[in-house]
């Protein structure tokens, strides 16, 4: 005869029986979809500004108060001396080449030169007469508007 053991009633009552299935490969799929459907929306929020990284410049102060067109064409030049146009970093070799297609694309734009105010003033006219042999018949330099005494209260 087995000894009595008064505790096997309470391991049974003890022993844990799930009262729901376990999740299914199908559940498993969904949450993780749902996750990368977020990272995803993320990403493409963020996109834009990894797109177009920003370039430093401080535009030297002027007392002109015209604008620009819309439609106008943007060469910026950092204190390093690096152009920059059509989103594409440039060195002085390769300037005039792009410069060229551009006047090529679009003949009746106006090329504005944002050029960093510690940029030589050498570089600023090497960037212009670029410009004006690739055919762009338009140059401007653009520049800060200098607060007046009305202005600055």
């Amino acid at each position: 005869m087995k000894p009595f053991d008064p505790h096997k009633k309470s391991q049974q009552l003890r022993r844990f029986k799930p009262t729901r299935k376990p999740a299914s490969v199908f559940t498993i799929g969904i949450a993780f979809s749902d996750a990368s459907l977020l990272v995803l929306a993320f990403f493409l929020a963020v996109s834009p500004f990894v797109l177009q990284p920003g370039i430093k410049i401080t535009l030297p102060e002027s007392t002109f108060s015209g604008g620009a067109r819309f439609s106008s064409m943007v060469l910026s030049i950092t204190r390093g001396g690096w152009f920059y146009f059509d989103d594409e970093r440039l060195n002085s070799g390769n300037l005039p080449v792009a410069l060229e297609m551009a006047a090529r694309r679009r003949p009746e734009a106006t090329l504005i030169i944002e050029a960093d105010e510690r940029v030589s003033h050498g570089t600023v006219v090497e960037a212009w007469n670029a410009a004006l042999s690739a055919g762009i018949s338009e140059v401007s330099i653009a520049t800060r508007i200098a607060a007046t005494a009305e202005d600055v209260k």
